[in-house]
């Protein structure tokens, strides 16, 4: 089995994660904002009310549960790079 360790690459791309999830999380707030501000006060009609709604549980929801799955990604990513560099260690 050959296992090439690249930390510099691994780590450059979990720090990319979190800065697209960071990025993410500032858009959704945004997109939140507007919805939050513009519903019902000034659209006010049935599929606004359904929009609205259905945005609501999806951003407290859905949202939060994908950025922490996606933070875990990078957490994840950051981990193996530290065991994989241990166990090139132990190795030599």
């Amino acid at each position: 089995m050959n296992l090439t360790i690249n930390p510099g690459a691994a780590t450059d791309d979990a720090a990319q994660i979190d800065s697209i999830v960071s990025q993410i999380q500032q858009d959704m707030e945004t997109l939140n904002g507007a919805i939050t501000r513009n519903i019902p006060s000034r659209v006010e009609t049935t599929w606004s009310d359904t929009v609205k709604s259905n945005w609501t549980q999806y951003y407290n929801a859905d949202v939060p549960a994908a950025m922490e799955d996606m933070k875990l990604s990078a957490t994840n990513l950051r981990l193996a790079v530290d065991q994989a560099l241990k166990f090139d260690q132990e190795q030599m």
